[in-house]
């Protein structure tokens, strides 16, 4: 199973860049808005991801009016049908009273994207917005793309993502026109809080078995995947516990323990600092492979990762600084970079402190 940020981050002919494109992915979804209408009124950005689905309405001029949260909603790991009832449900809280036919301009960051415009569950998604009520056009981009757009209103530029995958795209307009890794759990997403997870993991029975030093990770993994009063007494009981824990689960799953090895390493841990080392390496290499020595353009930090407090997010943000001779700009929701695009597709032209209004609001609204 690829990760959200392998799946997402494909161009993807559901994101049209002419007028006339965008009519017709309208159409396609159901969009009843005739030519030359007067867009007027609200926009609505999705963010379908793999942790959560975030819908976010907001006024043209970007006050946040409406939010709105539900189960993730990635099709490369979900059923088609929980997909679907992730995204209704999702948009529906955020619509709350505001009438489904008042939004002039939909944008959804997909994770899965090809799932929205290839194949069999196409139909599905698309459905998904006209049993909404909605009768404007829907355009569907990579998340890198709306990731992007949640930390700056420029056109173009870099985004790094770091949450439960990773990944560093280069956007431009509603694209993903460069990429470097995102290739998914198995082979890829170095860093990610999936790599960090497994780090863990193989650290904890190295700690275990003998094979490597004691460290904080030990009854911290083995208490989040067993339970706090389900830990066994024995070391190999323990063993078998985390083994059967590990396997039982999805191996994406192993993400949920990154938060450990951050907290660990504040501690003093030398083993979780090792992982926490390697783990920024990792995702500055990612991050200059595709930038370069660039700094005319701005760049992005996304995911949890890198915008949350913790020794992983400072340290990149630290050294990209010192790379690029400039300071990271810190992504918003992804939810919010759609409703950004969304009214930026409607007026190209739309000015910045449009931007800035919707970020500042949707920080209010998570405080």
């Amino acid at each position: 199973m690829p990760s959200a940020s392998a799946a997402a981050s494909a161009p993807t002919p559901a994101a049209p860049s002419s007028d006339a494109a965008r009519a017709d992915a309208g159409a396609a979804t159901g969009a009843a808005t005739a030519p030359g209408r007067a867009r007027t009124g609200v926009v609505l950005g999705v963010e379908a991801g793999s942790t959560l689905v975030e819908a976010v309405v907001a006024t043209v001029e970007g006050e946040v009016i409406g939010r709105g949260r539900s189960a993730l909603a990635n099709p490369t790991a979900l059923p088609i049908p929980d997909v679907v009832a992730h995204l209704s449900d999702a948009v529906r809280k955020a619509l709350g009273s505001i009438a489904p036919a008042s939004v002039a301009g939909v944008v959804v960051g997909a994770a899965g994207i090809l799932r929205y415009s290839r194949g069999s569950s196409a139909e599905a998604l698309a459905k998904t917005w006209v049993d909404a009520g909605l009768t404007c056009p829907v355009l569907v981009v990579a998340d890198a793309v709306t990731a992007f757009a949640a930390g700056t209103p420029r056109p173009s530029g870099s985004v790094l993502i770091a949450g439960v995958g990773s990944i560093a795209a280069r956007v431009e307009g509603e694209e993903v026109t460069a990429r470097i890794d995102g290739n998914g759990w198995l082979v890829g997403d170095d860093g990610s809080g999936f790599w960090i997870g497994r780090q863990a993991v193989r650290a904890v029975f190295a700690a275990l078995d003998g094979r490597g030093e004691q460290t904080l990770l030990a009854p911290a993994v083995l208490a989040t995947v067993t339970g706090d009063d389900a830990v066994p007494q024995s070391t190999e009981d323990q063993i078998s516990a985390l083994r059967d824990a590990v396997y039982d689960g999805p191996p994406i799953a192993l993400a949920a323990l990154a938060p450990l090895v951050s907290a660990a390493a504040s501690a003093g841990d030398r083993v979780a600092q090792r992982i926490v080392d390697r783990a920024v390496s990792l995702l500055m290499a990612t991050a200059t492979a595709l930038t370069g020595d660039n700094a005319d353009e701005p760049l992005v930090l996304a995911g949890s990762l890198l915008t949350a407090p913790g020794p992983i997010g400072a340290e990149v943000q630290r050294r990209l600084a010192e790379h690029h001779g400039g300071t990271p700009l810190i992504a918003a929701p992804g939810a919010v970079g759609a409703a950004w695009l969304a009214a930026r597709v409607m007026d190209p032209g739309i000015d910045a402190e449009v931007h800035a209004r919707l970020t500042a609001g949707a920080a209010c609204s998570e405080g």
